[in-house]
């Protein structure tokens, strides 16, 4: 197969960069990040290919510091994309700061540094059990197997494949408001992935993965799985998107999740709990349910 394409594009006289194997001893550099393979072959591993030597701590008397601030607070942003979601927020903050004051400098190097001490540190990805593994929603991605600890508590195996961090161009006059189009978002992208997924299992011979959606608010929860009235006009448009979504099964389930259970704090709020970080490092997380619907069959 590999011969045949290689004579195909020199007969077609196209251009393409030449096929690598990929092996545990032989790391791949794909679209900006660099793969590794663990030695048992199973997990795989996305880092930075080196894109974090070019980092460097700001002076605060450096005449060109208010330079130094964009060149840094870019290319952390950009490692933040691709194997680093912890700096989402640190570097989403810094992003505001249209005139940085000292205190600004001192917390963009604080993440700098953090990153400059972490150079191998990335996303790794385990093998999951692909007839039982559900697409989990919450701000972030999580393609995982779930098992019930309890009741009210189930931990989570899985992996991290999408995480955003975007800012709102909307006036916001409410935080329901807020977490309401932060959701629509998250939901938006859950049925886009959900449609990929359903074209990729077919062709496994599984079902498609069922799509839960974990909140950590109770009144956007009450919001999603009950009938009531929502006085303010600009939300019931996304209310009834996601309950005719919720109604058509296109979510399979949605979950109340207690606050420090939500890896999605830890990128909108500066220490609230380690809970992302523990997904990142370990692949797995203990979530306590606070409610949630039967739904028959």
């Amino acid at each position: 197969m590999r011969a045949r394409e290689e004579r195909e594009l020199v007969k077609s006289k196209l251009r393409s960069k030449e096929m690598e194997t990929f092996t545990h001893a032989e790391p791949m550099i794909f679209n900006g990040c660099k793969l590794s393979l663990d030695k048992d072959g199973f997990g795989l591993s996305v880092g930075q290919k080196g894109q974090g030597e070019r980092l460097a701590v700001i002076k605060l008397d450096s005449a060109t510091r208010a330079k130094e601030y964009l060149e840094q607070r870019a290319r952390g942003a950009y490692l933040a994309t691709i194997c680093y979601p912890e700096a989402s927020c640190a570097l989403s903050m810094a992003a505001q700061h249209q005139e940085p004051r000292d205190e600004d400098y001192k917390a963009l190097n604080k993440v700098i540094q953090w990153l400059i001490d972490h150079p191998t540190r990335g996303i790794h990805y385990v093998p999951l059990d692909l007839r039982t593994a559900k697409l989990f929603i919450g701000f972030v991605a999580i393609l995982g197997n779930e098992a019930h600890v309890g009741e009210n508590e189930f931990t989570l195996t899985g992996n991290i494949f999408y995480w955003v961090s975007q800012k709102c161009k909307r006036v916001i006059r409410a935080v329901l408001a807020f977490e309401l189009y932060v959701m629509s978002l998250g939901i938006d992208m859950a049925i886009v992935m959900s449609t990929t997924f359903a074209q990729i299992t077919a062709q496994l011979g599984i079902l498609n993965f069922p799509v839960v959606v974990c909140i950590d608010s109770y009144s956007l929860y009450e919001c999603m799985v009950k009938l009531g009235t929502i006085k303010e006009k600009r939300l019931m448009i996304d209310i009834m998107a996601i309950r005719e979504s919720y109604e058509r099964r296109e979510l399979f389930e949605v979950r109340w999740i207690g606050g420090k259970s939500n890896p999605a704090d830890a990128m909108t709020k500066v220490g609230t709990n380690t809970s992302l970080q523990e997904l990142v490092l370990t692949n797995t997380l203990k979530v306590q349910v606070d409610g949630w619907v039967e739904r028959p069959l």
